[in-house]
């Protein structure tokens, strides 16, 4: 935004100059090297002193039991952790901020063009207790368990269709040379292929050989508002299906993950290591969110700092990689008045003349009062329309001219600034 005369740089200027304050920001991350593994860290318990007799006998039985628990390994394969393990267990996870694989696992390619898509219902008619959400949304999430050289990494996914498409994200299973998937109850684990990936999104769809699953309800992300109650559903720090509230923190939230702007929805709901490909649900028990990222501190203080990709522009990607098409960033090419005017709707300042919308007509002085079907009163009510669309998409707009309303469809054009 140019701070002297107010506007936004709509088009292929996109890039308002007053950005919000770096944060320091660590995506869960994709796998936790077997040697960087630390404790997560617990109240202490009151030492027992240990007879040297006792202890020499227990450190055998450990031993036997390691040897005995490798062999097994090396005879049946990979083990995917038990989703309820014992109370008393340690959990590990990392502290540092490891290199991030970013390339697309390395397992089989399933097949695109299928004609599978994702639908965004309207919102329930009535809101759900936590108790009735959880039972709603926990049948369709799944563990994740990405498996490759000398390191591993679980994370959490929502189940897409009941024939085995799933989501996830990029991170859980970048690099990875073998992906496994298994149901909320635990009781079967199936290997994975891979539909599509986008590292940039942070977003992989999976494909798992299943039938009769419970495919996730999905709702849309424009009508949220900040304060709406939500919770987060994952295996949190590897406790399978850990369930979390919390409210929208904030909306359109930009954020810079690994060099990567993304615009997120932002959450007080608890999210941890684990988390990751999770969903967010609404009151209503609708998926509107795949967890992604926290906020972290050296210090520990950031606390309720979680956020989320906005199902709006999931559903964009993730049609796209089903087709096995390109996903990209449009823009309309105008530039808008980031002030609401007091009759509502957002000005038209300035039109890129080689845009569609010069095309089609729009002219400055014009206001937008409603897009893709929603109304408009700010620009962040534009700007998550839009994240819906990519480059060559139709997108209907109202406008008013003279106190006349006229709707046009206008063709996003690429983003030069993406």
């Amino acid at each position: 935004m140019d701070q002297n005369n107010g506007l936004w740089q709509g088009g292929p200027w996109e890039r308002p100059s007053s950005a919000p304050p770096q944060l320091p920001s660590l995506r869960l991350p994709p796998s936790v090297p077997l040697d960087q593994r630390r404790p997560v860290l617990r109240p202490r318990r009151p030492r027992r002193k240990w007879k040297w007799p006792w202890f020499a006998g227990l450190l055998a039985l450990i031993l036997a039991i390691c040897v005995a628990t490798a062999a097994l390994e090396s005879r049946f394969g990979p083990y995917f952790p038990d989703p309820d393990p014992p109370d008393g267990l340690d959990r590990y996870w990392s502290h540092e901020d490891t290199d991030l694989e970013t390339d697309p696992p390395s397992i089989p390619q399933a097949e695109t063009g299928t004609g599978v898509t994702l639908s965004l219902l309207p919102p329930g008619e009535r809101p759900l207790p936590y108790a009735e959400i959880y039972h709603l949304a926990s049948p369709s999430t799944v563990s994740i368990l990405a498996l490759s050289a000398g390191s591993q990494s679980t994370g959490s996914g929502v189940i897409l269709t009941q024939d085995g498409y799933i989501l996830t994200n990029a991170h859980v299973v970048a690099g990875a040379h073998e992906v496994y998937v298994s149901p909320h109850n635990g009781t079967r684990t199936y290997p994975a292929s891979l539909v599509g990936f986008h590292n940039e999104e942070d977003l992989a769809v999976l494909k798992i050989d299943a039938q009769n699953l419970t495919p996730a309800q999905f709702g849309q992300s424009i009508p949220l508002q900040i304060g709406d109650p939500v919770a987060a559903l994952g295996d949190s720090l590897g406790y399978t299906g850990t369930f979390t509230d919390g409210i929208i923190s904030a909306l359109d939230r930009e954020l810079d993950v690994d060099g990567v702007t993304m615009r997120l929805i932002q959450t007080s709901a608890a999210i941890n290591f684990g988390n990751s490909g999770g969903p967010l649900l609404n009151q209503y028990g609708q998926v509107v969110g795949i967890t992604t990222v926290k906020i972290v501190t050296q210090d520990g203080s950031a606390e309720s700092l979680g956020f989320a990709i906005p199902s709006q522009r999931v559903k964009y990607v993730v049609d796209r990689l089903i087709a096995g098409q390109e996903v990209g960033t449009g823009v309309f090419g105008f530039k808008v008045i980031l002030q609401p005017i007091p009759e509502g709707g957002l000005l038209l300042a300035d039109v890129e003349p080689d845009s569609d919308a010069a095309a089609k007509g729009l002219l400055p002085g014009d206001v937008i009062v409603a897009a893709g079907g929603y109304s408009i009163h700010t620009f962040q009510d534009l700007s998550q329309v839009r994240q819906g669309y990519g480059p060559g998409d139709s997108v209907p707009l109202t406008c008013l001219r003279d106190g006349q309303a006229y709707t046009v469809d206008v063709l996003l054009i690429p983003d030069a600034g993406s």
